[in-house]
């Protein structure tokens, strides 16, 4: 299934998106997500995807180009009950989040009316706690610097979930959520 064979989610600033896809061509095969400015893309070793866009970010590059990139490492199709889905989803992710601290980010682009980001990340941040307690764990939830954030990104029909740890984020500033 194509439309699930991405593990990258990669923004331009307003009207640059085919700058972006022809300055990133070299480094990762994108391609358009169905929404504005966004674009997806599959790379089989994320660090070094990650490093190669470094190394090319000159200043305009960087500041007027590529907006952000947000690395994923689950693609899935939303089921109606979309909350519920993502609280699975996300939950594959407790092993990696122990001992962790950490907050949940949701980027939602379509799904108007039928999502709201605040308030399924306080659903997710939630089962989350709730799970993490259940294996007997102390959650840290912060949103100031955490050692992970939990990155849900909703494109239309499909989905993708991750996590971006801090020094991910620390390396590469155009890892930005």
């Amino acid at each position: 299934m194509r439309f699930l064979d991405w593990n990258l989610v990669v923004t331009a600033h307003g009207g640059r998106r085919h700058d972006l896809v022809h300055a990133l061509r070299p480094i990762v095969r994108l391609r358009r997500a169905g929404y504005s400015e966004v674009l997806i893309g599959r790379t089989a070793d994320v660090e070094a995807c990650f490093a190669a866009i470094a190394a090319r970010t000159d200043e305009i590059f960087a500041t007027e180009v590529l907006a952000r990139v947000v690395p994923v490492t689950r693609t899935f199709m939303i089921a109606s009950e979309i909350e519920a889905q993502l609280v699975v989803e996300t939950a594959a992710l407790l092993d990696e989040l122990a001992g962790k601290s950490f907050h949940v980010r949701v980027e939602r682009r379509g799904q108007k009316g039928i999502v709201q980001s605040d308030r399924l990340e306080r659903t997710l941040g939630t089962a989350l706690v709730e799970a993490l307690r259940a294996r007997v764990e102390t959650p840290r939830v912060t949103f100031r610097d955490p050692d992970v954030i939990v990155a849900v990104e909703l494109i239309g029909e499909v989905g993708g979930v991750g996590l971006v740890p801090r020094p991910l984020r620390e390396r590469y500033p155009f890892v930005r959520l």
